[in-house]
């Protein structure tokens, strides 16, 4: 397993409160493969109560009790963005998740926002790569130009740090999907309360897999090789 697999790996020993050996871990090929070695350490701990049901009716009372929000409209396909007020959107937000003792989804950048940050990562990281093998192969410098990019990988965290007050975005489209993406964010405590069952683990760490290595959640499936058909290293 490479380095980005090592740390998938850890952060599902993390939500699960197991330990996986080395060398069982060197076997995990697969989407499936990493099922099968996880419910093998949750062995004793099954349970056929549904956590992501349990933590929707939670989800529910506390936007009734927080927002005044009506039950019967708190449905599985409406939108958070249609749940959380606008105003004041990530005081709103992360009061919310201290209120109901919950990690709550990232907040993220809008569209022109995100493609801002995004356009000069890409000019000042790829670019100041560009300009200094130009500056190393036709123009004899030192190699200490190869500092330029890694200066751009700086200035874009320093942007991106200076751009959270505007991330008031929420990355889920559905209720359904934001209660599963706060289901995986606070398994490990629904696990050691309530159990688990094979499906709800399936899902959990499918979903670690999607957002620590950047891929959306459909790619994710049981028979894809981990570092062939993900690319995760």
């Amino acid at each position: 397993m490479g380095l980005d697999s090592v740390e998938i790996l850890m952060k599902v020993e993390d939500t699960f409160d197991i330990k996986i050996p080395d060398r069982e871990a060197e076997q995990i090929l697969t989407v499936g493969d990493f099922h099968d070695a996880v419910w093998r350490h949750l062995s004793g701990r099954y349970s056929d109560k549904c956590k992501s049901q349990i933590l929707f009716y939670k989800l529910r009372r506390s936007f009734a009790d927080n927002f005044g929000f009506s039950p019967p409209n708190f449905k599985l396909d409406t939108s958070p963005e249609d749940l959380f007020p606008k105003e004041k959107r990530r005081h709103v937000y992360y009061s919310f998740a201290d209120t109901t003792n919950l990690k709550l989804p990232d907040l993220e950048l809008t569209k022109p926002w995100a493609t801002l940050l995004a356009s000069f990562g890409i000019t000042t990281i790829l670019g100041g790569l560009a300009a200094s093998l130009i500056l190393i192969n036709f123009f004899d410098v030192t190699k200490w130009t190869l500092l330029i990019p890694v200066a751009g990988i700086f200035l874009t965290f320093l942007l991106s740090d200076l751009f959270d007050p505007r991330r008031i975005l929420i990355p889920a489209k559905t209720v359904r999907d934001f209660t599963e993406q706060t289901l995986a964010l606070n398994y490990s405590s629904f696990v050691s309360d309530l159990g688990t069952n094979r499906r709800e683990m399936e899902k959990v760490i499918n979903h670690i897999i999607a957002d620590m290595a950047g891929l959306d959640l459909e790619e994710i499936t049981p028979e894809k090789k981990i570092a062939d058909d993900l690319g995760i290293d």
